[in-house]
């Protein structure tokens, strides 16, 4: 995802480009809050060059060295996971360039075979015959192993031609599969009526790249969440009118005179007329008026559009899991729900397959950590129940002292699973869309998930609640930002203070106004 490829001209760029990463895109998290827990994130002096830096005067005269950027570009977020790839020496276990194309969940008898095999490598390697296994519950028919098939591709030069793909299948058996692929591959386009009607451009935000695209153009964003706002505000520097069409707004707004900003906030976009036209309408009850009486729906149309851009999200997608998966799992077009899920995070009927990133709106890289310490906690603590255990006394010991919260029984975890997939997320109204939405309530999901990973403790706590704090601090001046303004919250720096769980601002451009202006 964070990989920007830079594809050259505008026709070679719109036909390749499958990646979310956009060539000015900065991050509207911090980086103080973005960042892994074992790896805090420290930027080098070069990296300060892609954002605006505020030195101050040191009162000799002198300008003090800028302090480093909270809001960082998509390089430096690609090369802040280098660093920890490299520094935790991940990538000698990882095997680059293959194409997962098929999961499958072993059956008995299979599990059997690879359980066979599994004690004879044991035995083979302690030197015993671990005479207590055949009284003892097999991990692998409790959690069954995983089969998975992948494709690699590699050239061959023959007789100095150009080199000629060779493509090979593999396939291997794994007692776990953590399935990490995000959710931000496969473009949601929301069914809008008449839209074979409209002539004119149709892309969606992750074909979006440059601004200057759309010198001049009639542009419609058709949603409002973090990428139509960011992409809106782009295109509003070189466009001839933007609209950003908002499911949660109720009439057409415009902020700042005529010709001062051409970024319009409307509501959501409704249908396309047969001229062509995009068509805008509240709700069917908008309020009241101040007399009080309800407010009727309204509606407006935009004509001679040039451009529509889906910035309508992405729905959850794995290619390699299907009908020979022997793996019940639901996912359908448009829904973004997965089923059925325990915690959001392990297949509720066979946890040997787990889900890693699928709640959204949430600060992403903490709560992976928090995810991953569960998904290899809970292994290890199914591993230490068998009397032929590989665990060292000392991972064994860590268990224990950690405190880890063992899964609950099938059933258990079925029917948590059949509730989350029907409650429409933590909010009410709930929508099935938002089966996967945390948002403010990320904090007590993270919370949850390092006791049941066992590292929860009073500096997990105060580390949670300083990323809460943060949050609500650049969600809340993100806010304040009117729809084609500059983004001032993001010249914003901060610095953690866990001890105190708060966070101090080193230096806003949006206090130094409130100062300003007072």
């Amino acid at each position: 995802i964070w990989r920007y490829d830079d594809a050259g001209d505008e026709g070679k760029r719109m036909k390749t480009k499958d990646r979310p990463m956009y060539r000015n895109l900065r991050t509207n998290l911090p980086k103080e809050l973005m960042a892994f827990r074992e790896f805090p994130w420290i930027l080098d002096d070069n990296d300060f060059g892609d954002v605006v830096n505020k030195g101050g005067d040191t009162g000799s005269g002198h300008k003090s060295p800028p302090p480093p950027p909270s809001y960082v570009t998509h390089r430096q977020v690609a090369d802040y996971l280098d660093k920890y790839a490299k520094h935790f020496g991940i990538e000698k276990y990882v095997r680059f360039g293959c194409r997962v194309t098929q999961l499958t969940v072993l059956t008995e008898d299979e599990n059997k075979k690879v359980e066979e095999m599994t004690t004879a490598v044991d035995e083979k390697k302690e030197g015993s015959n671990h005479g207590e296994m055949q009284s003892t519950p097999s991990f692998y028919s409790c959690w069954p192993s995983i089969s998975l098939e992948w494709t690699t591709v590699t050239y061959e030069h023959v007789n100095g031609n150009d080199p000629t793909p060779r493509m090979q299948t593999h396939r291997e058996t794994f007692h776990h599969a953590l399935i990490c692929n995000g959710h931000y591959s496969l473009p949601s386009f929301p069914p809008i009526p008449g839209l074979r009607n409209f002539s004119g451009r149709i892309l969606h935000a992750i074909e979006y790249d440059d601004p200057l695209d759309f010198k001049g153009q009639t542009v419609v964003c058709i949603g409002a969440r973090a990428s139509g706002a960011d992409i809106a505000k782009e295109i509003g520097g070189v466009a001839a009118e933007v609209f950003l069409s908002d499911s949660g707004c109720e009439r057409w707004e415009e902020f700042g005179t005529k010709g001062e900003n051409v970024v319009k906030r409307v509501p959501r976009t409704s249908w396309i007329d047969d001229e062509g036209g995009v068509h805008f309408s509240s709700s069917a009850s908008s309020g009241e008026d101040d007399d009080g009486s309800t407010q009727k729906k309204q509606e407006w149309v935009v004509k001679n559009v040039d451009t529509l851009i889906f910035c309508s999200g992405y729905d959850y997608d794995f290619p390699f899991i299907n009908k020979m998966s022997n793996l019940e799992l639901s996912f359908p077009s448009g829904e973004r729900r997965v089923q059925p899920l325990y915690e959001q995070l392990w297949h509720a009927q066979y946890p040997s397959v787990s889900f890693i990133g699928l709640p959204h709106s949430v600060v992403p890289f903490p709560l992976f950590e928090l995810q991953a310490n569960a998904v290899v906690s809970q292994l290890l603590l199914q591993s230490s129940s068998l009397s032929s255990s590989s665990l060292t006394e000392k991972e064994t010991e860590g268990l224990i002292e950690s405190q880890v919260v063992p899964l609950p029984s099938l059933q258990e975890r079925m029917e948590k699973a059949r509730l989350d997939a029907t409650s429409g997320g933590p909010e009410s109204p709930g929508r099935v869309q938002d089966t996967h939405f945390l948002g403010s309530h990320q904090w007590d999901y993270c919370l949850k998930m390092a006791k049941i990973g066992g590292v929860y403790d009073e500096s997990m706590e105060k580390y949670i609640a300083t990323n809460k704090a943060l949050y609500d601090r650049s969600g809340k001046e993100r806010k304040q930002i009117l729809p084609g303004k500059k983004d001032k919250y993001r010249e914003t720096r901060f610095q953690r203070d866990d001890k105190n769980q708060t966070y101090r601002i080193i230096y806003s451009e949006m206090e130094e106004e409130k100062s300003t202006v007072s």
